[in-house]
């Protein structure tokens, strides 16, 4: 983990979320792996953890997606290009991917960052990715059409009208993903729908709990494990979901 400065190149934004696109001159930044976190500066009294969406070695390239929330996600989304910030990372660990698993990788609304990143470092082949979202406002249009995604909304504005569960139905159904091990990440409401309706597949989310410090010092975003408490910055914020207690 490491404190340095990153400058914004380049901005887009569809509704409420904006996809921000720095350049960095810190090596150890670009070593962000799918599922690592920056903690970054957002003109509060401490870093917002946000999603690494995409890093790019050669470039220098760091991209991140966030959606206007509050305060802090809010002054990220109206950075404009130019704009320099402090940035602490990249933190926690990623996902455990092999070369041969098939996966289908779950977000809902700003947990889809850490699968864009994912499906640039697997084949095509191995990832299915089931979108959610509510309505089609939380569905980005980031993913290229050689990319196999299954969008779900609520309001059925977009993909299939329902939930992530109707879209985990679907890519189940797709040959050679019978026994394909799940990722997820987003509200810990659809993180619980997904185990109660597939309580016996391998299954790995990444929390999206709060943070203050980042580095393990506040205890802050500790969870309950079969272990023991442990810090979701630093022991996580990938876990198995069976060692997690609250699911």
């Amino acid at each position: 983990m490491k404190q340095g400065k990153i400058f914004l190149k380049d901005k887009k934004t569809y509704f409420d979320y904006a996809i921000l696109t720095f350049l960095t001159e810190e090596k150890e930044f670009l070593e962000a792996k799918p599922g690592s976190f920056f903690m970054l500066q957002a003109n509060t009294l401490l870093k917002k953890p946000i999603s690494v969406m995409h890093c790019h070695k050669k470039d220098g390239i760091l991209k991140f997606m966030v959606k206007k929330i509050g305060k802090g996600t809010e002054f990220l989304y109206n950075l404009n290009p130019g704009d320099m910030l402090d940035a602490m990372g990249p933190s926690g660990n990623g996902f455990p991917i092999e070369e041969n698993q098939k996966y289908i990788a779950i977000g809902g609304g700003s947990g889809i960052p850490p699968f864009y990143f994912l499906a640039k470092t697997v084949k095509k082949e191995n990832l299915t990715i089931v979108y959610g979202g509510k309505t089609q406002k939380d569905i980005v249009p980031v993913f290229g059409k050689s990319q196999s995604v299954i969008i779900t909304t609520e309001s059925g504005e977009i993909g299939i009208k329902g939930t992530v569960i109707d879209g985990i139905k679907k890519a189940f159904t797709k040959k050679g993903f019978e026994n394909a091990v799940i990722l997820s990440c987003g509200p810990k409401g659809m993180v619980k729908a997904i185990k109660q309706n597939f309580p016996d597949f391998e299954h790995y989310t990444s929390l999206e709990n709060y943070m203050a410090c980042g580095f393990g010092v506040c205890l802050g975003c500790v969870v309950e494990t079969k272990d023991g408490y442990k810090r979701a910055c630093v022991d996580g914020p990938v876990f198995n979901i069976k060692d997690l207690k609250e699911f």
